[in-house]
């Protein structure tokens, strides 16, 4: 409604598919490095990290193909499973700092002041963890009052999120040496140091359960939003008709099983190309998840003015507050951040060189640049590829009648049009 189906359909697809890659890829390795640090405390080997990514994903996939009265409690368990796992390290690292002091070669006020670099290094990780809020509008028909529960729903996360994250952050920089820190590794080293003030093997294995269950959750609450709406593109004729099957009990199951298998395939396909190195793929993987995930927004974001003029008078549940002075100032903001934060994903040094500063990816990434940028802008280009390929099959079937969320409705025995 805002820039065509076609640039609906390839949102849509990058929207959806940024998730499957998430649960198989980095949240996969999350998973893998809890369970080495906490229970084996050593590393699994590449057939075993193999074998618990496939069963991760699939665990997660099974709760988002639940009905969503049932399937919600996942995420809810998760949500609380996480205030306990970031209390308990919270009281964890207090504990020790407390007992111990900092240790040597930790972090101080000065290395946290703002920097050029550190903002381009930081700027992925920081949209990541802020875009997705609007995902549980994608299960908006199945909420008894959306309307009123989206908005409180936001606020109320925006805050805890900001209180886990903080915290979780703190501990790390306050208990890891500056040279320890590691991306896929920092809240287990982080754990494993503070976890002396009240060591034990059963309180290792609690907490990794803690950690698992609350990457399920993230997963599986992303898998039921996203997952829907490809589902309802589909219907829509902006992909393939077989892709908005819905089952009985309500939950997009075409698309859910079609989100585990391409989970399945990045989790073995990443895992052989880095050679079974865990921060390998880690880095890659959480590169590919954040460009994907940001590059979705780039239509979304400024939807919201091009909206607001070509229908100014429909009804909105949702308004941003300002009029279009608050709007237009929302979308410029939002619009910038996904910029920047795709050139640097993407063609990573690219601002840095503006700026007349060095860059090596092997340093940051810990992997070549050509195999970097191979996994990055191969995937991407295949996404947007499949995109435009679901847009042209849908578009000659939508000419004939033959899909469409209207032609849909109406054709479904005793339907009558929306609205009606």
């Amino acid at each position: 409604m805002s820039f065509g189906r076609a640039a609906g359909a390839v949102t849509a697809v990058l929207y959806w598919l940024s998730n499957p890659i998430w649960v198989g890829g980095t949240l996969t390795a999350t998973t893998i490095a809890a369970l080495d640090s906490f229970i084996l405390h050593k590393p699994l080997g590449t057939g075993w990290e193999i074998a618990v990514g496939l069963v991760f994903t699939w665990v997660t996939v099974g709760i988002a193909i639940m009905a969503f009265r049932i399937g919600k409690w996942g995420p809810n368990i998760g949500t609380f499973v996480k205030i306990a796992v970031v209390g308990l390290f919270a009281v964890l690292f207090i504990t020790f700092l407390v007992q111990h002091g900092r240790p040597a070669g930790a972090s101080t006020a000065a290395d946290l002041k703002p920097s050029v670099t550190g903002f381009l290094t930081a700027i992925g990780i920081l949209v990541f963890l802020w875009v997705g809020f609007e995902v549980s509008s994608g299960a908006s028909e199945e909420m008894r009052n959306p309307r009123r529960d989206v908005p409180v729903m936001i606020a109320k996360s925006g805050v805890l999120g900001a209180v886990l994250y903080g915290l979780v952050i703190l501990g790390i920089v306050l208990v890891i040496p500056r040279s320890g820190l590691s991306t896929v590794s920092g809240f287990t080293d982080a754990y494993s140091a503070v976890a002396g003030v009240l060591h034990s093997r059963p309180l290792d294995a609690f907490f990794a359960v803690l950690v698992i269950l609350t990457l399920v959750g993230s997963g599986s609450v992303w898998l039921e939003g996203a997952d829907r709406t490809q589902a309802i593109a589909a219907l829509d004729g902006a992909a393939p008709a077989w892709m908005g099957r819905f089952a009985s009990f309500g939950t997009p199951i075409a698309v859910n099983l079609t989100s585990g298998v391409i989970g399945s395939v990045m989790c073995v396909l990443v895992f052989v190309l880095s050679r079974g190195s865990l921060a390998s793929f880690f880095a890659v993987m959480l590169a590919l998840t954040i460009s994907t995930t940001v590059l979705a927004y780039f239509f979304i974001f400024p939807a919201l003015v091009i909206l607001r003029r070509k229908y100014p008078g429909t009804e909105r549940p949702y308004r941003v507050p300002g009029g279009q002075a608050g709007a237009w100032l929302a979308v410029i903001i939002t619009e910038a951040f996904v910029v920047v934060t795709v050139i640097t994903l993407l063609w990573p040094g690219a601002i840095n060189a503006l700026f007349g500063q060095s860059y090596s990816i092997k340093s940051s990434w810990g992997v070549s640049r050509v195999f970097f940028e191979s996994v990055t802008l191969g995937s991407l280009a295949v996404m947007i590829a499949l995109g435009l390929a679901f847009w042209a099959l849908g578009e000659r079937k939508r000419r004939a009648g033959l899909l469409g969320i209207t032609a849909t409705v109406q054709g479904a025995a005793g339907a009558e049009p929306p609205g009606q």
